[in-house]
């Protein structure tokens, strides 16, 4: 007589054509399996609890290289319940002619405005409301000016790409990506011109 202990007494294990296998064994290599799965969400439910992003900030020169890296922060704010900071950082260079008065208050004022529009547009374009979004406009030297506001803001995280607009790639954007690193505050990802993707298509 079998002693009934919160569990079915197993019928004897029978010879099965694949192999030699019992249905015993099939029974622990099912229940194993089911076990990982369960163990494997478990660890994918976690990540986002440990991790702890609220705010990246997303450098940009409005270069398809930059707009490439913001297709990478948007995943993460997504996956993380983030917001996007999208900073545009303005470098003036003003040249006066010899016989030419030149309102310098007011050019930075008219740039200021320009690419705070500029922001604006790939904000609504570029994040199509997947994410909440705010724009930053500052002035001043690109590293300077990336690392400040990310000790400001106290955002989590930094992504950006190593290229940008100009074809002296690696003494502008690229350098500024290679000096971010080094004095951020947060950890930074840095997206580069040609690599192997791991974000799927914006939807």
């Amino acid at each position: 007589m079998v002693r009934m202990k919160n569990y079915v007494a197993p019928m004897r294990a029978k010879k099965t054509s694949e192999g030699g296998k019992s249905a015993k064994d099939s029974s622990r290599a099912n229940h194993l399996a089911a076990a990982k799965r369960t163990a494997d969400d478990e660890v994918i439910e976690l990540v986002p609890a440990l991790l702890k992003l609220k705010t990246i900030l997303a450098p940009t020169d409005f270069s398809k290289e930059s707009k490439k890296a913001l297709q990478y922060a948007i995943p993460f704010a997504r996956q993380f319940n983030a917001g996007i900071i999208l900073l545009y950082v303005l470098q003036p260079h003003y040249v006066a002619g010899e016989f030419s008065a030149v309102d310098f208050p007011v050019l930075e004022a008219d740039l200021q405005r320009s690419s705070g529009e500029q922001l604006t547009a790939l904000a609504v374009k570029g994040v199509c409301g997947l994410v909440p979004v705010k724009t930053l406009v500052r002035t001043g030297s690109p590293v300077g000016e990336v690392v400040n506001a990310a000790k400001e803001l106290k955002t989590d995280l930094i992504i950006l790409s190593t290229h940008g607009r100009t074809g002296l790639k690696h003494v502008l954007l690229g350098g500024v990506a290679e000096n971010v690193v080094r004095h951020a505050p947060c950890p930074v990802l840095v997206v580069r011109e040609r690599a192997r993707e791991f974000v799927s298509p914006k939807p």
